[in-house]
């Protein structure tokens, strides 16, 4: 999930906004108690776009550029090359998980804002690696609930001695500070599975037989470090891969469709709603600020026959699916990148021609609103494939382009490409870290 814009952030429910004031109070300041002569009370506000933090493949560096100053602000050598780069959930540190080594690391973008309780208190300063590592056998799924907390879904090992089980790691910006996680769940055997966090409830995937990939979920509640199995839901969701949660629902990408699930109450969900289509989903986008709405994204075809991605708009509040095809989208042509603008009304796309494909939400559906032919100019005949990141605090998207070994930034108000910086390296992942406005 991407962080929310700071002023526009998503409605919480009633049950969760005294829990999460309270605890981002207590988690900026410390849990002291500070008196008028040991601390400013005027508000802070720095004008900012934030930092990248940027990977490359097989590469053990990664770089924190400045997009105040347009240059290198720090580079951070992690303990092995990052299998992916993401921004936790108050968008201030880089999480760098190295699948095969079992472990993510933290860098700590140097750029955050504390609520201070009568006012907002913003910071920017170097950044820094954190000696905080989270240790799990293979960390794989990412799941965010903005602004909010993280949970990492460990696959497991079925290769190692002895065998390793998949599990659920919960941080938060705070917990990253401590250097710790907020809870953990361990599972029976390794699955290639997800688990959204929302508030106090985990909804993870299981498998009951011996599927490596998950067939149903599990509601799990947290009390205090752990999770309490509450109930397995009873619509099945085979070959389960890919989630996202906002508003009040949850998706996930099945076997011929997708599993919808709605939470009623702070400890409740729903039994699931299978919506059904006519390809497998494997990937769900989402973003926090378009609540109840998704896109499932499928592919149609298998390899030496023409493979073609395909498109849902899922309407999560009528548990409605539609087609979707972006401007210009012909058989034959593959995504090989997507994501939102940080308004959440901008959908973007490149595909294996290089061409980026902008749709803008129009009413209940999307309408086009730009197609650059050669954004990416020349596509990587393998991955890593480019990659798209939202400013939080800017109207821009920046895309990697690593055959160019350049970054490329958009405009994310009208799609256009407003210029593309040379790196010296040809990035594989990038994350954008700052203060959302």
């Amino acid at each position: 999930m991407s962080p929310l814009p700071r002023g526009a952030r998503r409605k919480l429910p009633t049950w969760l906004v005294g829990a999460v004031a309270a605890t981002l109070l207590l988690a900026a300041c410390g849990g002291g108690v500070e008196t008028e002569e040991e601390h400013d009370h005027d508000e802070v506000s720095i004008d900012t776009a934030g930092r990248l933090a940027t990977i490359e493949a097989g590469a053990t560096t990664l770089r924190i550029h400045d997009l105040d100053s347009g240059s290198v602000e720090a580079s951070h050598t992690m303990g092995s090359a990052p299998s992916a780069v993401y921004a936790s959930p108050g968008g201030r540190y880089a999480v760098v998980p190295q699948r095969t080594q079992d472990r993510v690391q933290f860098v700590d973008g140097g750029i955050w804002q504390e609520d201070h309780g009568n006012h907002l208190h913003d910071y920017k300063q170097a950044s820094r690696a954190v000696t905080f590592v989270l240790a799990g056998s293979r960390p794989t799924h990412y799941d965010n609930e903005a602004g909010v907390q993280a949970a990492f879904f460990l696959d497991g090992n079925s290769a190692a001695t002895p065998m390793q089980n998949a599990g659920v790691r919960l941080f938060t910006d705070a917990s990253i500070a401590a250097g710790n996680v907020v809870a953990s769940l361990d599972m029976s055997a390794p699955m290639h599975g997800l688990a959204e966090p929302v508030g106090n409830k985990l909804l993870a995937g299981w498998s009951p037989g011996a599927d490596t990939l998950p067939t149903k979920l599990a509601l799990h509640q947290r009390n205090g470090a752990a999770y309490t199995l509450v109930r397995e839901l009873p619509t099945a969701c085979n070959g389960m891969h890919g989630s996202f949660s906002s508003g009040s629902s949850s998706l996930v990408g099945c076997i011929g469709g997708m599993m919808l699930v709605k939470h009623p109450t702070a400890s409740t969900v729903s039994d699931g709603q299978f919506l059904a289509t006519a390809l497998r989903v494997g990937t769900i986008a989402g973003h926090p600020r378009l609540a109840d709405h998704f896109i499932g994204i499928a592919t149609e075809g298998a390899a030496p026959a023409p493979v073609t991605t395909r498109f849902y708009a899922v309407n999560g509040e009528t548990a409605t699916v539609a087609d979707f095809t972006p401007e210009g989208w012909a058989t034959g042509r593959v995504r090989r990148a997507h994501g939102f603008d940080r308004s959440g009304q901008r959908f973007f796309i490149v595909d294996d021609q290089g061409t980026l494909i902008v749709a803008q939400r129009q009413g209940a559906g999307w309408a086009h609103l730009a197609r650059v032919s050669g954004a990416i100019p020349t596509m990587p005949a393998a991955a890593p494939w480019p990659a798209i990141a939202a400013n939080g605090a800017r109207d821009e998207v920046y895309l990697t382009d690593p055959v160019a070994r350049r970054l490329v930034v958009v405009n994310s108000s009208t799609g256009a490409v407003v210029t593309r910086r040379d790196l010296g390296y040809a990035p594989s992942g990038l994350a954008w870290l700052g203060i959302t406005r």
